[in-house]
């Protein structure tokens, strides 16, 4: 084969098959393209609100790495793709491509915005390339990608808890990375634990933790949240009972050590983005759904409508006790919380959670499931506006309690409505 023939491949070829076709990929580049539309509304609304323009930015980051892992992951799978001309290459391109390009599309709202390249977004370069090498030197990694997004308001916060010697050098940790995943790309071959990954990524939504299910309480908490635990699995009861300790440090830490960390807004996030968990797997897995409906636990569908919908309305319940209790313990060292501020605090992880699985049920597509998410990037603005005007004004502004209760009243109706969307078609469809 001439040389001529190799460099007239078109780089882009089967690019929409293979990453728009494949559920996966395009459910984590739909995340990370919602997070780069938000964050460009977020400085055409509010230019000097940046609170969350980094978390946006740091959620497209992660996406676009973690589609990316994905796509290496199914390479390294692939038997035949020695054998197919090009294959490695135009992912190798593609992969590189889309990286490239969600960088400068970041890097052009932090120019329009007028905000530094902070250290946090290094450290968010870094974890995500750092998840497409460990990925390619493990594949099995790749089933504990999500904790990424539940750590990511964390991740913002980085730069403020590390000492400052060590934030003037993080730039140097991506350029590492970049390198020892080139290197890696000429090590890269066929795996059977990336086959297996790969197939139990498609059955489980790549939610995949074993260990969890061993433990008899968050069996028993898992089972009170039955069925809407099912798709999601042992992870829903872990991260109820690791958020809010998380918290409690996370709260200690900042009044012990003074530091001017929004720990209630990054608990909110989490809780909203596990929420949001519930129905972003059900889609992944929409086959387990006749497994789910043919269980005696059942008689008929409306009872599966049913049960589904009181256990979504039991997670409210317990995000709502959670987010209260988090509130109290803030208050005690915060005196600008009031019993005012505190019930907008649990009042808008109410309503944007409810909205977040009433959409998700409705949803019965890729893309559908994936605007759901886009509250996570809608509660972050309210949730912020709200807690900068309290800083700096010391009050919240009445219309901030009136849209509270407005956007309570949308999310009931929302849930009512779910309630006979989920499932519309029949539970061996999406």
């Amino acid at each position: 084969m001439s040389r001529s023939n190799i460099t007239s491949v078109n780089p882009f070829k089967g690019f929409y098959h293979q990453w728009c076709k494949d559920v996966g990929s395009v459910s984590f580049l739909l995340t990370g393209l919602l997070g780069l539309c938000f964050a460009v509304v977020s400085v055409t609304v509010r230019p000097e609100k940046v609170e969350s323009l980094y978390l946006l930015i740091g959620m497209s980051i992660l996406s676009v790495c973690t589609a990316i892992a994905w796509q290496l992951i199914k390479l390294a799978a692939n038997e035949a793709a020695v054998l197919t001309p090009y294959y490695r290459r135009l992912v190798y391109i593609q992969s590189t491509t889309l990286f490239s390009a969600c960088l400068v599309v970041c890097s052009v709202i932090l120019v329009w915005a007028q905000q530094p390249f902070v250290s946090s977004i290094w450290y968010i370069l870094a974890i995500g390339l750092g998840l497409i090498y460990t990925c390619m030197k493990n594949p099995k990694c790749f089933n504990y990608c999500v904790v990424l997004f539940f750590s990511l308001p964390l991740l913002t916060e980085l730069e403020l808890l590390l000492p400052k010697q060590i934030n003037r050098t993080s730039f140097l940790l991506p350029i590492i990375l970049i390198a020892l995943i080139i290197k890696q790309t000429r090590e890269l071959t066929w795996s059977d634990d990336a086959r297996s990954v790969y197939l139990n990524g498609l059955e489980t939504g790549w939610l995949v933790l074993p260990k969890f299910s061993q433990s008899l309480p968050l069996v028993k908490l898992n089972q009170y949240f039955y069925p809407a635990s099912y798709f999601i699995g042992p992870m829903l009861a872990a991260l109820l009972i690791a958020i809010p300790v998380l918290g409690v440090i996370g709260l200690l830490a900042a009044a012990y050590f003074t530091l001017d960390a929004p720990m209630l807004m990054i608990v909110s996030q989490m809780l909203l983005v596990l929420c949001s968990l519930v129905h972003w797997t059900r889609v992944q897995r929409w086959r387990a759904a006749e497994s789910l409906f043919v269980l005696p636990s059942f008689n008929g569908k409306q009872d599966l409508l049913n049960q589904f919908f009181k256990s979504q309305l039991r997670l409210l319940a317990c995000i709502t006790l959670l987010m209260s209790f988090l509130t109290m313990i803030a208050a005690m060292f915060n005196p600008q919380i009031s019993i005012a501020v505190g019930v907008h605090l649990v009042v808008s992880v109410i309503w944007s959670s409810g909205i977040a699985l009433a959409l998700g049920a409705m949803s019965r597509s890729v893309w559908q499931v994936s605007l759901s998410m886009a509250m996570v990037a809608i509660q972050a603005l309210w949730l912020s506006n709200s807690l900068v005007q309290l800083r700096d004004q010391g009050a919240i502004n009445a219309i901030y309690y009136w849209g509270d209760i407005g956007l309570l009243v949308l999310m009931a109706a929302l849930l009512v409505i779910s309630k006979d969307k989920l499932w519309k078609n029949g539970v061996t469809k999406m």
